[in-house]
């Protein structure tokens, strides 16, 4: 806290008119106008600034708005002059320390008005003997209103004085009166009680009002499953909490500003494709077909908007390696690719917009919930889920390897793209079923197919970014611009290539004996061993 500034909260049951009153008469007061003003505090979707312990703020008093930044809990607050409003995103605000500190806390994701606090406001001046204002007290009621159905509540009550330059003295006399002050409220406290310090929690305060978590936001599974359970009814479980995740999320990918919506919506799309993969054998064919026509037909209108995302993400990194004037010819690639993703973005948005996509969703969500009861369990028991995740991660494993074996130098794009997506069925199986095996021996296999996938993810990224510049040169006209495009191409063939060339090295460590034994203790011994105990 502030060596010039002191803040105290008022007992519910405290009168502030009887406090104003009690410093009258020990000095000079002058009361001012009543006031209004807002703190807004800002934060994205998923609550990344709460979570690090940073904020960001604007004071609004509808004349002079001021915007706050803290790092971090260990930083101070400090007030970022020449800004009027709050940044939807980091790239907003120009080059400079506070958006690289911001975007290093929120990447790309959008700024939202998370808690708006109204606060009633009664100032006084304490004066001298020649009417000189030595002291600035604040009387502050917090009123929030946690959402729009609910009525606006006080939050708290606080007195925060305020020195002024030059009268320390007058300030530490105000401080003491107040900190030695002991208050009589006999209908809800005999014992007389002394002014409580204040911290700066109002962030807190709000959240605990609105019955709000900012870790309630995550795209884990979170689920623990009942080894014995059947298969069936544990699959749909699983979709359930991938379809839960992918409705957070559309909203935000419909208005597509922040393209983390997007990625979060298309991983649990991807992820439901997986699982119904492995749900074939429970449905009927029709109702089996329909369903997965209907999520690849989602994912196939997610690719190329996400594609670009990365593309335009990643392409600010390579400024270092253009001169001034070539760095600007490709201001016409980037418009071309934000034109590009546009246009991939209004055909998403019509999709899910259209009424026949939320039926599709509603009608997949009341089926998996009549199964996932347990409803017909009895028509068909299915097996235990374990054995079930032991068989498809041994199997899956089994394909893996032998695919990665026919990798040569001479595999094109596509092969290593059909490997690096066997590699993310497996990794989201052992997501899917990761209650039911040990943490630490799991993460263990699953960080050696996180780092394969890490290299192939950057091969692929850069084999379609290099197809998006060729695009881009057919169509273009502008010499120079074509130019620089072309030096761009070079780079992203050179960082593609160097990732192939990392792949083999995680592939080896993956395919080694000792990783695979490891495999087989896990995914072969374990439950065996266990179900003879």
């Amino acid at each position: 806290m502030s060596v010039d500034q002191h803040s105290f909260i008022i007992p519910e049951d405290q009168s502030i008119s009887a406090l104003v009153s009690s410093l009258q008469k020990t000095f000079s007061v002058r009361v001012q106008d009543e006031t209004v003003y807002h703190r807004v505090f800002y934060d994205t979707f998923d609550w990344r600034l709460s979570k690090n312990g940073s904020i960001l703020e604007v004071d609004d008093d509808g004349l002079s708005p001021r915007i706050y930044w803290q790092q971090d809990k260990d930083a101070k607050l400090k007030i970022q002059l020449g800004l009027r409003k709050a940044p939807r995103l980091a790239a907003d605000l120009v080059t400079g320390e506070f958006r690289q500190q911001l975007q290093s806390v929120i990447s790309v994701r959008e700024l939202l008005p998370r808690i708006k606090i109204r606060i009633k406001r009664q100032a006084l001046a304490v004066l001298d003997e020649n009417d000189k204002v030595v002291v600035r007290l604040y009387f502050d009621v917090y009123w929030y209103r946690a959402s729009k159905l609910r009525a606006a509540r006080v939050l708290t009550r606080r007195l925060l004085i305020k020195a002024v330059k030059g009268y320390v003295d007058d300030y530490q006399r105000v401080e003491a009166f107040f900190a030695e002050m002991h208050l009589h409220m006999p209908q809800t406290m005999p014992i007389p009680i002394a002014l409580q310090s204040a911290q700066d929690n109002v962030i807190k305060l709000a959240l605990i009002a609105s019955g709000i978590s900012s870790g309630e936001y995550s795209t884990s599974l979170n689920l623990r499953l009942d080894p014995f359970m059947h298969d069936d009814q544990a699959l749909k479980m699983i979709l359930l909490r991938l379809l839960e995740i992918m409705q957070q999320n559309t909203s935000g990918t419909i208005k597509g500003r922040d393209t983390e919506f997007m990625h979060d919506y298309r991983v649990a799309l991807r992820k439901i494709r997986v699982v119904l993969k492995q749900l074939k054998l429970h449905y009927p064919q029709a109702v089996s077909t329909k369903y997965r026509r209907f999520f690849s037909r989602l994912g196939k209108l997610t690719n190329p908007v996400r594609d670009y995302d990365v593309f335009l993400m990643q392409l600010e990194n390579y400024q270092a390696d253009f001169g001034k004037s070539d760095w600007q010819q490709l201001q016409a690639l980037r418009d071309y690719l934000l034109s590009s993703r546009a246009e991939a973005q209004n055909k998403l948005i019509e999709e899910l917009k259209s009424s026949w996509y939320r039926q599709a969703i509603k009608r997949w969500r009341e089926h998996l919930k009549h199964s996932a009861t347990g409803n017909d369990a009895a028509d068909n028991p299915g097996k235990p889920v374990y054995k079930l995740a032991d068989e498809l991660l041994r199997e899956v494993n089994r394909q893996t390897l032998a695919q990665g074996k026919t990798i040569t130098r001479n595999s094109d794009a596509e092969t290593l793209h059909s490997l690096r997506k066997s590699f993310k069925q497996l990794r989201y199986l052992m997501e899917f079923f990761s209650s039911l095996y040990p943490a630490v021996e799991l993460r263990v296999l699953t960080q050696s197919l996180t780092d394969i996938q890490d290299n192939l993810g950057l091969f692929n990224d850069r084999h379609f970014q290099v197809a998006m510049v060729q695009a881009f040169i057919q169509q273009s006209k502008d010499e120079e611009a074509i130019k620089a495009s072309e030096k761009l191409i070079q780079i992203l063939e050179q960082q593609q290539d160097e990732a192939g060339k990392n792949f083999k090295d995680s592939y080896k460590i993956y395919a080694s004996s000792g990783r695979q034994k490891k495999f087989n203790e896990l995914f072969v011994d374990y439950h065996q061993g266990k179900m003879k105990l």
